[in-house]
């Protein structure tokens, strides 16, 4: 006999301030949801000049940052330093450790939007990399909304984990619909305003757990942006006795 199709699934999820980090407002994992996998994690900070974040290493994961507003520069473990200016997103493939830093500007405050997203086994596993690219044009689409694709097949930048990460806009009071796939899992992020997601309220700084969804309604009115960001779940594989611990800062 067939197996029965799964549920749809929407869980609101609200953001919470990192006890190690007062800058950061964590989507994923907090004390409501631990990491959901292969989201390992999902945040928003907002920092000032004088703000210190300090180098920090990833290994096994993909990692996405998108400048919101602000400047920043990137570091990466060789020294080189990349600004990022609104609409900027770094990407780092980390089959292997990588390290990188933030590294806030004389009178600048900045804010981002950070993704963790554990890389999918491989036999031959993708390189190390890491790509500091700009978002892709915004287009104006007929369901009233303005859309910028982030990472993907659509945007400049793309990476290894299937990722497709998308910036949405509101031009004018509409629903619109973001085809999604029952093999994916997604994670809805309001930046501003307020609005809906399959007819459950949301407003900014919390955001919608979205799984077994083909497609996903979105609706709100100008000054309403949400990003939507969608990843294949890879098949179940174990991590080896000898894996290097993970660490999602």
């Amino acid at each position: 006999m067939p197996s029965p199709r799964k549920t749809r699934s929407l869980t609101v999820a609200h953001g919470e301030i990192d006890a190690s980090d007062k800058t950061t407002s964590l989507l994923l994992p907090n004390r409501d949801h631990g990491p959901w996998l292969p989201f390992e994690r999902f945040a928003e900070t907002m920092t000032t000049s004088r703000t210190k974040l300090g180098r920090h290493s990833h290994q096994a994961e993909e990692v996405v940052i998108y400048l919101v507003e602000g400047e920043v520069d990137h570091m990466d473990d060789s020294g080189r330093r990349e600004g990022l200016t609104p609409g900027s997103v770094a990407v780092l493939t980390a089959h292997e450790e990588i390290s990188h830093d933030l590294e806030m500007l004389k009178g600048k405050r900045a804010r981002w939007l950070s993704v963790v997203v554990r890389l999918p086994w491989h036999t031959e596993p993708p390189p190390t990399t890491i790509q500091i690219k700009t978002a892709g044009d915004a287009t104006e689409e007929s369901d009233g909304t303005v859309q910028k694709p982030v990472v993907g097949p659509l945007a400049r930048a793309d990476g290894s984990s299937g990722l497709e990460f998308t910036d949405i806009e509101f031009a004018r009071q509409a629903t619109a619909f973001f085809r999604i796939g029952r093999d994916r899992r997604a994670v809805a992020y309001v930046l501003d305003g307020s609005g809906m997601i399959d007819d459950v309220p949301l407003k900014s700084g919390s955001g919608a757990l979205l799984e077994n969804m083909s497609a996903v309604a979105i609706g709100g009115a100008p000054g309403y942006r949400i990003v939507l960001a969608a990843v294949p779940i890879p098949a179940q594989h174990e991590d080896p006795p000898d894996a290097a611990p993970r660490r999602v800062k």
